[in-house]
């Protein structure tokens, strides 16, 4: 190998990075733009993609671009280029890969003109990360199915505002050899016959729990007693200690929806005592109590 050789091969070699960059620069920047609309790329980055590709580039790239060089230093056509022994010493001042090595595992390029040489394939450019998908909406909850309207209850009867108990009732217990005499005919009045009523406690006496059933009220000569069940006396309330009793009347739903309960109420000097009466309508069970209530100076009131 002579001085001249040697001189031309290091001139080759000083040229041969910046041709080889060179011969990359397009193919990325055509890559970039082509796919423009997906992944915008600076020129910054897309030079460093080539610097990158330059640094991993193989024997066949690296022989074209010192080619390139030495038709141009030495005046003679690409072809001639690639296989003179200036490029092939060039290659090896470089460090580049083997030429023949690389050319092996390529099918032959012929090299009798440039236009017959293997084209070079278009590195694709590195694209960068692909961030995380956002995460996808979750689906709105489907709305939930309006609740069918129940159906509307009765209200329980509620003691009107001048019903509440002031004062817990307590009754006097009954004295056996003062039992009232037993009527004819239940439900009913007979001169000073008793009359029985089947109540629901709603509040105010002592020894009874409110909503309270199996009562029976007994209104007589001796006033009024309260039976549970039919055997089970709980006391009495005289007429010395009775004021007036009450039948409100009908309000509301109680009017349209409860025809036939009656709401009684005990005015006495402690407090007030409300019962239910069912199955009584209110015009019916003042019209049934008054007889006897006025018999003994007490009157049946509506409020």
């Amino acid at each position: 190998m002579t001085d001249t050789l040697e001189d031309t091969a290091q001139r080759i070699a000083e040229r041969g990075r910046d041709a080889l960059v060179e011969r990359l620069r397009p193919a990325f920047r055509d890559a970039a733009a082509k796919h423009a609309d997906v992944l915008k790329l600076t020129d910054e980055q897309i030079e460093e993609m080539v610097q990158r590709a330059a640094d991993r580039a193989d024997g066949l790239q690296w022989r074209r671009a010192l080619a390139g060089v030495a038709s141009e230093e030495l005046g003679i056509g690409l072809g001639e280029a690639l296989s003179h022994p200036a490029v092939a010493r060039a290659q090896a001042i470089v460090g580049a890969p083997s030429y023949e090595d690389d050319r092996e595992a390529t099918a032959p390029v012929p090299v009798s003109a440039p236009e017959a040489t293997e084209p070079e394939p278009e590195p694709e450019p590195e694209a960068e990360p692909e961030s995380e998908p956002e995460p996808e909406p979750e689906p709105e909850p489907e709305p939930e199915p309006e609740p069918e309207p129940e159906p509307e209850l009765e209200p329980e009867p509620e003691p009107a505002t001048d019903d509440v108990p002031i004062a817990t009732v307590e009754p006097t217990p009954i004295d056996p050899t003062e039992a009232a005499p037993e009527p004819a005919t239940p439900g009913e009045d007979d001169g000073d016959d008793m009359i029985r009523l089947a109540v629901i406690h709603l509040g105010g006496v002592a020894n009874l729990s409110a909503g309270e059933r199996d009562i029976e009220l007994r209104v007589s000569q001796f006033g009024l007693d309260i039976v549970r069940g039919t055997e089970q006396p709980l006391g009495r309330l005289t007429w010395s200690d009775i004021r007036t009793l009450s039948v409100p009347p009908s309000k509301g739903l109680r009017r349209r929806r409860r025809d036939g309960r009656a709401h009684l109420v005990i005015h006495t000097d402690h407090g007030d005592a409300s019962f239910e009466v069912p199955a009584v309508a209110p015009d019916e069970l003042r019209d049934h109590l008054a007889p006897i209530v006025e018999r003994h100076g007490r009157a049946v009131e509506s409020r």
